[in-house]
Order: structure tokens, then C-alpha cells, then sequence
């Protein structure tokens, strides 16, 4: 059967267009609440100062998370089998500030808008570190990826300027891109239940099994408690 060049309709094309589809934030769960993010706004440091006096009794706030008082997060998987999360699933868990937009609390409330109304309220003083920004310096801490024992690695680098004297043309012109803003047909979001101990998430993705997998570590429960959802 010849499928190149044809027009092969999407499963979910004519629900998405019509409005039909649920969307990771349409799935109808009682008694949602909803969380806002804040996110850092330095690119390394600590955070001195996290105030939360006025956000936490504003209207409709029902919780608001920090390092202060989020729930400790596993380091690692009991048993030492795995390494512990990466440092963007273990939030929450110091005052280090280690990339720009990193979540530094989470405010719980309501409504959506009074949970970003109180996001906003939230006062942050840091005590800013020099960040390494500059690949050419970043190249001095280089970190050599561990080899396999089954996989040797093989690797060669050459020399780029001795190639370019030799080169019979040169061109030199320097490229730069606008920044651009994506435009998703659904929004970001997820929607996380808990019934006892087990775990579903109504999630925003393509990869169920890894938001399943890194949720799970991340949490310190088995996978087979977490179940995630995205149709």
C-alpha cells in the first residue's frame, strides 16, 4: 500500500477542530483545586528571603509550598538502585537556585485566578551567584560520559582550524533566529488525584511512560501506583 504523498487524517484531527477533545484540563474531577508556580527569576544563588505572609491570607488560598515547609522528596529509590531525580523534579527541597524559571513555590487555592493572584503577591529576595553563561568557559568543565561496558566509545576530534586553511572556499556569515513563541493547540497543564495511595495524572504529553516512570521516582512510590492519562 502506497501511503507517501497521501493525506492520512489524525484520529483526534476532527474532535480537536470541533472542540470535542478533552484537553489534560477539562477531565472532570471533583473538588479540583488549582496551583500556580513561581518561578525564580536568577539564573544561580540562593534565595534569602521567601515571604509569604500576604499571599497566605489572601481569598480562596488554601495552601502555599517552599522549601520551608514542602514535604522532603526522596534523595533516591530505596535500595540504592537508581540515582536520585534530576534537579528539576527534586523542588522544593533547598534555597539553591540552579537555572532561571525555576519553581520556587506553589501556591494552592481555589480558583485559578486566586492562586495566581497570590503567585504574584509572594516576595522574593535572592542573594545572586555568577552564573556560567559563556560556552567557551563552560568547555573547561567538561563532563565525560560514562562509558558502557558492552559500548566502548569511540571518539575523534579534529582540528577545525587546519581544515579551514585547507579549505579550497570559506564562508563566513553569521546567522542569528528571533526568538519565537510556540503556539499550542492545548495549553500546559495536568491534573494529579489521589485515591489513597495510588496516583493519576491527567497529563499534557506525548511520553505516558516517562511521566509515569520520572513521577514515581521523583515521589519515591512504585510506577504501578502511578497511572497517567493523556488520550
Amino acid at each position: 500500500m502506497k501511503l507517501t504523498g497521501q493525506a492520512i487524517p489524525r484520529t483526534d484531527g476532527r474532535l480537536k477542530v470541533t472542540g470535542a477533545a478533552t484537553f489534560s484540563a477539562e477531565h472532570a474531577v471533583p473538588r479540583v483545586a488549582h496551583a500556580v508556580l513561581v518561578l525564580g527569576t536568577i539564573a544561580k544563588g540562593r534565595i534569602s528571603v521567601i515571604d509569604m505572609a500576604r499571599a497566605s491570607g489572601m481569598r480562596g488560598v488554601l495552601a502555599i509550598m517552599s522549601h520551608k515547609n514542602a514535604p522532603r522528596l526522596p534523595r533516591e529509590k530505596p535500595g540504592g538502585e537508581e540515582k536520585p531525580p534530576p534537579p528539576k523534579l527534586n523542588l522544593l527541597q533547598d534555597d539553591e537556585i540552579k537555572y532561571n524559571g525555576q519553581p520556587i513555590a506553589v501556591v494552592v487555592a481555589e480558583t485559578l485566578e486566586q492562586a495566581q493572584d497570590a503567585a504574584r503577591a509572594i516576595k522574593v529576595r535572592y542573594a545572586p551567584q555568577p552564573a556560567l553563561l559563556d560556552f567557551q568557559q563552560a568547555k573547561r568543565k567538561l563532563r565525560k560520559p560514562k562509558e558502557q561496558p558492552d559500548r566502548p566509545m569511540q571518539t575523534e576530534r579534529g582540528n577545525v582550524q587546519a581544515g579551514l586553511s585547507q579549505a579550497a572556499q570559506r564562508i563566513d556569515v553569521l546567522y542569528t533566529t528571533p526568538i519565537e513563541n510556540h503556539n499550542p493547540l492545548e495549553p500546559h497543564a495536568t491534573i494529579a488525584a489521589w485515591e489513597g495511595d495510588h496516583l493519576t495524572l491527567y497529563d499534557a504529553t506525548q511520553y505516558v511512560s516517562g511521566v509515569r516512570k520520572n513521577c514515581a521516582r521523583a515521589l519515591g512510590i512504585p510506577p504501578e501506583k502511578v497511572r497517567v492519562v493523556s488520550p
